[in-house]
């Protein structure tokens, strides 16, 4: 499990850094302006990295192979972790079914996200959007029973409010997008809205990841009160 956990923290950090870079290499143009210069980040999406030619219509191989490298192996690990949940939030035997379904869920938010990673955003849209909402509704998913599971097996307060407010902007975020992929984007300040929503989950997602896997390594308290876990 510490092997797990420690995989999928350096994706996490390893997926700020690839992107961050990749915005620097990014070929210019957003969807609204394909003449503006560099990668705007509350104008283009993160997906817009993984394109293989940029709005611009430069090619985009650099930033689309980063993107495709961090969001990849971010899915790998984030499947890997899933099953590590009986080693952490499992203390006291309880909701062992929903500690399942919370595997199940974790698993399938990573393939999503892996599916994300090999499927650019200019070569196939629908299923690149679908993806992308899959991911997210299942990484809420895996959020809501991992909470669920830990609640009832003696969280900690500080791991209950953690969870609950990732749940919350993982909820808004679901929410956001099903709104906004229905109404289409017919205006600057909707896709504003959309680029800034995803850049927030993203790495917020990435805070959760690291404290999540800092937890699980017993380098913070999960439970309120110890209790002896399974491995």
């Amino acid at each position: 499990m510490h092997r797990r956990a420690g995989l999928l923290r350096y994706a996490a950090i390893q997926f700020v850094v690839l992107t961050t870079v990749a915005m620097q290499a990014y070929g210019g143009g957003k969807l609204l302006d394909r003449s503006a210069p560099g990668y705007d980040p509350f104008g283009n999406f993160l997906s817009d990295l993984g394109a293989t030619r940029a709005w611009s219509g430069q090619p985009n191989h650099v930033a689309a192979a980063l993107f495709s490298i961090a969001l990849g192996t971010l899915g790998i690990a984030f499947m890997a972790f899933a099953g590590a949940w009986s080693s952490f939030a499992f203390a006291q035997r309880r909701a062992r079914g929903v500690g399942i379904a919370s595997r199940v869920c974790g698993t399938l938010s990573g393939a999503a996200f892996l599916g994300v990673a090999v499927t650019p955003v200019n070569l196939a849209l629908d299923l690149h959007n679908a993806l992308v909402v899959a991911a997210f509704a299942l990484l809420l998913g895996y959020a809501a029973t991992l909470s669920y599971v830990s609640a009832l097996n003696g969280a900690s307060r500080t791991w209950r409010l953690v969870t609950a407010t990732y749940l919350v902007l993982v909820g808004g975020y679901v929410a956001v997008v099903v709104l906004g992929v229905r109404a289409g984007i017919t205006s600057p300040r909707g896709l504003w809205i959309l680029v800034a929503s995803q850049k927030a989950i993203a790495y917020a997602s990435m805070l959760y990841v690291l404290y999540l896997t800092t937890a699980a390594r017993g380098q913070l308290p999960i439970m309120a009160s110890r209790g002896s876990a399974t491995g």
